[in-house]
């Protein structure tokens, strides 16, 4: 039996999966901090979708609310792939896709030219009865791709020589504030990881004019961090209790308020977080089954029929300062109705970070990281 491993490195599908999907994993997680990419989870599992087959292909399908229609779904992520080369040069947003194949098989033909024209994915030949130096070649172009932040992914007990290939996404992100927070006022407080454990951290703090918004169905309050001459933000959503996150994550899923601007004071703990996730068990538990099995039909990925998913990794790293953001993933935007706001609000809002809270990075079309914040450290 061939292996595939498939390397999550941290253009959503409009789909209640992927919602479902970060409440299992934000659940596991629960009283540690989380990062994860849910664009990089998507595109690895869009590459394997194009190869399937069979009841594989009908199960992905079902589950992912993908279209039947491959060529519409390539089409999208080479739309997708190609809008992100051009981003503003303020600032920086790579992605890039990898397979590595097991020199002992070969890709498709008509897999191998998809993957370069609609994914951009490049497919490179490596010796696996040599599982150190397999490695190191993968985690080099991993550290390379991601500016040197994400490390050493995979080991050399992750190789074995039925491994018949190896798809990886790596996605990079360094952005400016459009609003710098004053470094100068940057203050040691306490934070409430929970009622009954505090601890000191580094506090931010700004004053300006954002989108923000009270959400009493929530009960929680909104701020946008617009990063400076881009459409990427950073989303926070702070409940209004102290452990009122674990209320919050089975409610917020992706669901697109529609904000107003208003003057807001700010404090927001500078944090840094790396975190690494087994997906497979969670995917499994939303239904998709049958690309982990011997009987998997991804014929259309390598020369030859057998081979099924081995593992499914993905790890994330997110620095939050006060000049910005700086995020990257290795691995693997939903929208739902918008909700009415108080508008009639006219002192500013209080937004004081100093209790468990969750984020995205986020356009109008991608989510490109999202987690919660539990205990910052820097």
């Amino acid at each position: 039996m061939k292996y595939l491993y498939l390397l999550l490195l941290a253009t959503s599908v409009e789909s209640g999966f992927w919602e479902d999907f970060y409440r299992i994993l934000a659940s596991q997680n629960a009283k540690r901090n989380l990062i994860y990419s849910p664009i990089s989870a998507e595109i690895i599992m869009s590459m394997v979708y194009m190869a399937s087959g069979g009841k594989t292909f009908e199960e992905l399908r079902n589950v992912l609310k993908f279209s039947e229609n491959k060529t519409l779904v390539a089409n999208n992520y080479r739309s997708l792939l190609s809008d992100l080369k051009r981003r503003e040069t303020f600032i920086i947003l790579h992605m890039a896709n990898r397979i590595y194949v097991n020199k002992k098989y070969c890709l498709v033909p008509e897999f191998n030219q998809l993957a370069r024209k609609a994914f951009k994915a490049k497919a490179k030949s490596i010796r696996l009865d040599d599982p150190v130096s397999a490695s190191a070649i993968v985690n080099s172009w991993i550290l390379n791709r991601t500016r040197g932040m994400i490390r050493n992914i995979v080991l050399p007990k992750d190789f074995n020589s039925d491994t018949s290939a190896f798809l990886v996404n790596a996605i990079y992100f360094k952005g400016q504030w459009l609003y710098n927070f004053k470094a100068d006022q940057t203050h040691i407080a306490d934070f409430y990881v929970s009622a009954n454990e505090i601890i000191p951290v580094k506090m931010m703090t700004l004053s300006a004019s954002l989108l923000s918004g009270y959400i009493d169905d929530i009960d929680a309050k909104i701020i946008e961090l617009p990063y400076w001459n881009s459409t990427l933000s950073m989303r926070i959503i702070l409940p209004n209790s102290v452990d009122g996150l674990r209320k919050l994550k089975e409610k917020v899923g992706f669901i697109d308020y529609h904000l107003e601007k208003k003057s807001v004071n700010v404090k927001l703990p500078k944090f840094k977080i790396e975190s690494k996730a087994q997906l497979k068990g969670i995917f499994e538990n939303l239904g998709i089954l049958d690309v982990f099995k011997p009987s998997a039909d991804l014929n259309g990925l390598v020369l030859e029929s057998g081979a099924k998913i081995d593992k499914i990794v993905q790890k994330a790293f997110l620095k939050i300062d006060e000049k910005g953001g700086e995020a990257s993933a290795a691995t693997g935007v939903l929208t739902r109705r918008k909700k009415s706001i108080d508008n009639l609000i006219q002192p500013p809002m209080e937004f004081i970070a100093d209790h468990p809270f969750f984020y995205v990075i986020h356009d109008n079309k991608v989510i490109y990281f999202q987690g919660h914040i539990v205990e910052p450290r820097w």
